[in-house]
């Protein structure tokens, strides 16, 4: 999974990566606005696949996310190709807004308005995807006249309805896609249809008056809180010594994102985790909540899947309360699921298959 940390010159982004990821990557308030960008893959942290492995006493094999820092984007300036492409490759994307005040850094829209910067680069997701609309017509209606091939002439009407779609001022996040409609638009890979992670950056004088901006996922959407330069320097204290200070910001309250943003990322994306387990390997896989059994064995092997024949499923905490598999096979706990069986955040599975 790539998530596509990104937004306006000055905003947090490199110093959002190094929380996240626990690098050390240059910060410069002063420096001019880069547009190299930052790559990291870091594990999906998951207490319970650690008390997995240690039943086991193997290693946890974690899923695994990569962060993409990609740099900062002008004000109406989304149609840079270089930085579309790394938007596009993401599977989902953070937006990072600025609510921190520092008369140090001008602010790229002039004045400080998280609400407004929200609403203008959702603007600028939507406006890149119309213009690739409108320039695939335009091909489209010549090949069409051409050739009276079924498919193009699919992708004509269904285009010109994501055209309607965005001139009323909605993502394509909104749109309601059939399977056979996702299978059609797969390789436009629209910015707008992607599930979006507003995370302001506050300080201890913004960040109450910014909690109406919170937003939890809903659509593809969602809208986070945090305070970057304070939870920067909370970090580098003794963890017994961080909630005095927090208090003395007024942050009693504080979540770290370091450890909720991940949390924030699955419920956005409608992702879960499922494990697989023995002596050799305790893993965690992810998954888009609602997939079948027959989905979940083709993301460890094709060769599981394409000889699927039952899975054995367990609840993590089922599986640890009965300390094995024997005795929660004799509580009735360890049950045979077939192809349709929708698999549930947490379980363990075990996949039975012809080779």
């Amino acid at each position: 999974m790539i998530l596509t940390i990104f937004g306006y010159p000055k905003t947090g982004k490199t110093l959002l990566f190094n929380l996240l990821t626990r690098k050390k990557e240059k910060v410069d308030k002063f420096s001019a606005a880069s547009t190299e960008f930052h790559k990291a893959v870091v594990e999906v942290p998951d207490p319970r696949l650690q008390q997995l492995a240690d039943h086991f006493k193997t290693p946890p094999v974690y899923a695994k996310i990569e962060f993409l820092d990609a740099g900062a984007i002008s004000l109406g300036e989304v149609k840079n190709s270089t930085f579309i492409d790394l938007l596009r490759r993401a599977d989902g994307l953070v937006h990072l807004v600025r609510a921190f005040s520092d008369e140090e850094i001008v602010h790229a829209p002039g004045t400080v308005d998280p609400a407004r910067d929200i609403a203008a680069m959702e603007d600028e997701l939507k406006t890149t995807d119309f213009l690739t609309i409108e320039k695939r017509l335009e091909r489209l209606a010549v090949d069409v006249k051409k050739m009276k091939v079924k498919e193009l002439q699919e992708e004509l009407e269904l285009l010109l309805k994501l055209k309607t779609f965005l001139e009323a001022a909605r993502p394509l996040r909104e749109y309601p896609f059939t399977e056979k409609e996702e299978v059609l638009v797969r390789g436009f890979k629209f910015l707008s249809a992607k599930p979006l992670l507003n995370l302001v950056n506050a300080d201890e004088n913004s960040i109450q008056a910014c909690a109406a901006l919170a937003a939890p996922a809903g659509q593809g959407k969602c809208t986070a809180l945090f305070a970057g330069k304070i939870e920067t320097e909370l970090l580098e204290l003794a963890a017994e010594e961080r909630p005095a200070f927090q208090e003395e910001y007024g942050l009693s309250g504080y979540r770290y994102i370091r450890d909720e943003f991940i949390k924030t990322s699955y419920a956005l994306m409608d992702l879960i985790s499922f494990f697989t387990v023995g002596e050799d390997e305790t893993k965690a896989w992810t998954l888009e909540k609602g997939s079948s059994a027959f989905d979940a064995s083709g993301k460890i092997h094709s060769d599981i899947q394409k000889g699927f024949i039952r899975a054995e499923v367990i609840s993590w905490r089922d599986f640890l309360d009965c300390d094995g598999f024997a005795r929660a096979k004799e509580k009735g706990l360890l049950r045979l699921e077939g192809k349709e069986y929708v698999i549930r955040d947490g379980e363990i599975v075990h996949f039975r298959f012809n080779t």
